[in-house]
């Protein structure tokens, strides 16, 4: 059942998803056609300047308003589809309300990664497009990356891979966090509110996450200089086993996130929602 869930939010979130992706890569064409107006070394008629900055400004605000577009899709599905009207029929179906929020994460972490995918393709298409070879000097920077490469597999060896699936594995667990504390956000303001339910879970959402990120920002404080001092004294080769060790930590951090947020999530929907 989970998979035929999964299968109507994601044709429910990507219905217009894939509308706001293709618009930001064709605003990224124009974006990188702007870049090299400016970095043209002709001289060209004024009308061209003011069009390539109008057209920056707008494939910039196109990009940043599909990520948003993202979220929107996400978090509005999840909304509507447990805590307006139709929840009354999404909460009679024959299915575990623990199966209903996993099709909902599972939903978002896909459309995240995707997003994540699609704004990666629009950078490399601005680059690509508006810098010239003469000042990105793609041969230079080719000869870099495989010295640099090279040094690095030297250095860490296979703790490379390694450090590859953890940081994979880190941010699928650091999306799922962030979805389902956003999940509860909304959940708990459809419980105790009545009226401007959408409203009060972002009120919810910013005092929480700026308790949050006040605590990380005070750790980050007084512990930055005795993490780039420890880092510093580590030897070379030593690397390899000590980021995969942090990369492990912070994996170890989310996963206890996402498991205390899950399942107050959970117990929000299963113990108190009231649809009556």
């Amino acid at each position: 059942m989970l998979k035929t869930l999964l299968k109507y939010d994601l044709k429910a979130v990507f219905k217009y998803w894939w509308i706001a992706a293709l618009s930001s890569v064709v605003l990224s064409f124009a974006g990188g056609w702007s870049i090299s107006v400016f970095n043209s070394e002709k001289e060209l008629p004024t009308v061209l300047y003011v069009v390539a900055t109008i057209l920056s400004i707008v494939a910039v605000l196109g990009i940043v308003v599909f990520s948003f577009a993202t979220v929107i899709f996400v978090y509005s599905r999840f909304y509507k589809n447990f805590f307006t009207d139709e929840g009354y029929l999404t909460f009679t179906l024959p299915v575990k309300r623990s199966q209903l929020l996993n099709s909902k994460l599972f939903t978002s972490i896909i459309a995240n990664m995707a997003t994540g995918l699609v704004i990666y393709l629009d950078i490399i298409i601005v680059i690509c497009v508006g810098v010239p070879d003469s000042l990105l000097n793609r041969e230079n920077l080719s000869v870099l990356w495989d010295e640099s490469f090279v040094e690095m597999v030297d250095i860490v060896g296979f703790h490379l891979v390694i450090w590859i699936v953890e940081a994979l594995l880190l941010s699928l667990l650091f999306s799922a966090f962030t979805t389902l504390f956003v999940f509860t956000c909304i959940t708990i303001a459809s419980i105790i509110a009545k009226k401007a339910k959408i409203i009060t879970a972002i009120g919810i959402y910013y005092v929480a996450n700026s308790v949050f990120s006040t605590v990380l920002s005070m750790f980050w404080l007084f512990g930055i200089d005795f993490i780039s001092d420890w880092i510093n004294s580590i030897p070379l080769n030593y690397y390899g086993p000590v980021f995969s060790l942090l990369l492990l930590t912070g994996i170890l951090f989310f996963g206890i996130l996402c498991t205390a947020c899950y399942s107050f999530q959970y117990w929000l929907l299963d113990r108190k929602l009231n649809l009556s």
